[in-house]
């Protein structure tokens, strides 16, 4: 991501606040405007409270209680940095407050196909975390193990009267009049953790992203002379390409490419989009083409199999074929390689990914503008796929049921904490490259406004997410098969567009495959 240095000097102080794990202050009175304070003003309310609190729970033997707990991520370098710095402040908080010495572990576990791995063959020898990353697909297959007794349901802590969503002010929860509780967070991403064959809450949304489309600024002004001569001012193009639909956007595409010596002297293919599974899963919402659902014996269906919606399923197919026939389209899975080094070596004119890599997709030395804008789509109210990481929370054999019902007890206020506005803000600013915060309130704070006005690339990027998508996000059901169901949709759409197989036969073959799955 890139970051100027002036939003750095600029958020300093607070980045000394908020590294900061003794919570000696007192905090301020909330101001009128709902300004967020930072997460060491938060942490020092209510600690006469918590102390008495710790003092209760400690008795009077004068020794602290130790709890360990492991939390398995699939972060690189730098988000695994921020998030054990958090960690390490929350355990100094939860000492001072509460008079119990918490210890988190954050562990690089690997890819997430690696994490469900690990975890799903950690069950059988209680070698499992109290916490790990997962994608909802995986949290579905570990319901499916000893009947879901494994996963903690969150239902339960969320309304806990003690340490339940805007219960603990020393974690963020409140500040003044403000209550951080459940309402804070973007709907569809605290919603994310309800799509699964058991009835709850099973996962907890820690950063997000979406798809965006990413457009080389200088060669759509020049498509825009032949393609609408009468829009001429930047402005004017970017609020078209904001609200344009998918069809508009392959006339564009068509223009380009048969005028590329004055468009793109360079340009191979108009439009790549890098995930066939997303393409194909997100058009369908916004064609309003069943996908997937949960049957009443818990059991998914695969609701394209046949009738209208797998007739206009095949009808959007072709569709798209021609549309790669005629050069204005191609796909990760058709080229093996997702399109950002295209688009930066100007091959490419629209990039369609995730708003998670914006920082791949900045061009080396500026050799062009770039512009982000939400992905066409051909109905006026779209839906968009989310991405990003998300907690589950287990219970391991090898301890007791009190083990793990102590350890899940600092897991959830951990938990709490991280997706508090301030240190989530922190995370998805200082950790990770190009993932929005969780909670409405994160997007409201001294250091994100900044953030938002000097973060360049990053930030033009969290305000298509934030402004244009603005919480309209699709959730699919998850269940045992619905991994495969998604890999296997893909792949029908890449064999399509290659022509490898015909759009029936792809289509057959993968609901064939993806079947055998779901249980």
């Amino acid at each position: 991501m890139k970051i100027n240095g002036k939003l750095i000097l600029a958020c300093a102080p607070a980045l000394v606040a908020l590294c900061a794990c003794g919570p000696t202050e007192e905090p301020p009175s909330s101001s009128a405007s709902g300004e967020v304070p930072s997460s060491s003003e938060a942490s020092s309310q209510a600690s006469s409270q918590a102390s008495s609190q710790a003092s209760s729970q400690n008795g009077n033997s004068g020794e602290m209680k130790k709890v360990e707990l492991d939390f398995w991520t699939t972060f690189g370098q730098s988000n695994g940095v921020a998030l054990q710095k958090k960690a390490d402040e929350f355990s100094a908080i939860i000492k001072k407050e509460q008079g119990v010495d918490v210890t988190i572990h954050c562990e690089y576990q690997g890819a997430y196909g690696d994490m469900l791995d690990k975890v799903t063959k950690g069950f059988s020898i209680g070698n499992t975390p109290t916490i790990a990353i997962a994608y909802p697909d995986h949290v579905a297959n570990y319901l499916n193990v000893l009947g879901g007794s494994l996963v903690y349901n969150l239902d339960d802590y969320m309304n806990d009267p003690e340490i339940g969503f805007g219960t603990q002010d020393y974690l963020g929860d409140k500040v003044g009049t403000s209550v951080y509780d459940a309402s804070d967070f973007v709907e569809a991403f605290l919603d994310e953790g309800t799509h699964y064959s058991k009835p709850g809450t099973y996962s907890l949304p820690l950063m997000k992203s979406s798809e965006v489309m990413f457009y080389n600024k200088q060669a759509v002004a020049n498509a825009f002379r032949i393609y609408r001569p009468d829009i001429v001012s930047e402005d004017e193009r970017d609020a078209f390409l904001a609200s344009m639909s998918w069809d508009q956007l392959m006339d564009l595409a068509k223009v380009a490419l048969d005028n590329k010596d004055k468009v793109l002297s360079s340009l191979t293919s108009p439009v790549w989009y890098d995930s066939d599974a997303n393409f194909i899963i997100s058009k369908m919402f916004q064609e309003n083409i069943p996908y997937a659902s949960i049957g009443s014996d818990g059991v998914g269906k695969i609701e394209f199999k046949d009738g209208k919606a797998r007739e206009d399923l095949e009808a959007w197919m072709t569709k798209t074929k021609k549309e790669v026939d005629d050069g204005l389209l191609t796909t990760k899975g058709m080229k093996g390689t997702y399109g950002s080094d295209a688009f930066k070596k100007g091959q490419v004119i629209f990039e369609i990914g995730s708003s998670g890599g914006t920082g791949y997709n900045s061009p080396d030395g500026a050799t062009f503008d770039v512009g982000i804008v939400r992905v066409p789509a051909n109905n006026s109210n779209p839906l968009y796929v989310t991405q990003g990481p998300t907690m589950t929370f287990l219970r391991s054999s090898r301890n007791s049921d009190e083990e793990n019902d102590e350890k899940m007890r600092y897991a959830w206020q951990f938990a709490k904490f991280i997706t508090n506005p301030v240190v989530n803000d922190y995370l998805c600013i200082y950790g990770s490259e190009g993932y929005l915060p969780v909670r409405y309130s994160a997007y409201e704070t001294n250091e994100f406004l900044t953030f938002m006005e000097e973060g360049e690339t990053y930030a033009e990027s969290a305000k298509v997410l934030i402004n244009d998508i603005d919480g309209h996000y699709l959730n699919t059901d998850v269940f045992v098969g619905s991994a495969q169901l998604r890999e296997q949709i893909g792949g029908a759409l890449t064999q399509a567009l290659l022509g490898s197989k015909s759009v029936t036969t792809a289509l057959d073959d993968a609901i064939a495959t993806a079947a055998t799955y779901i249980k």
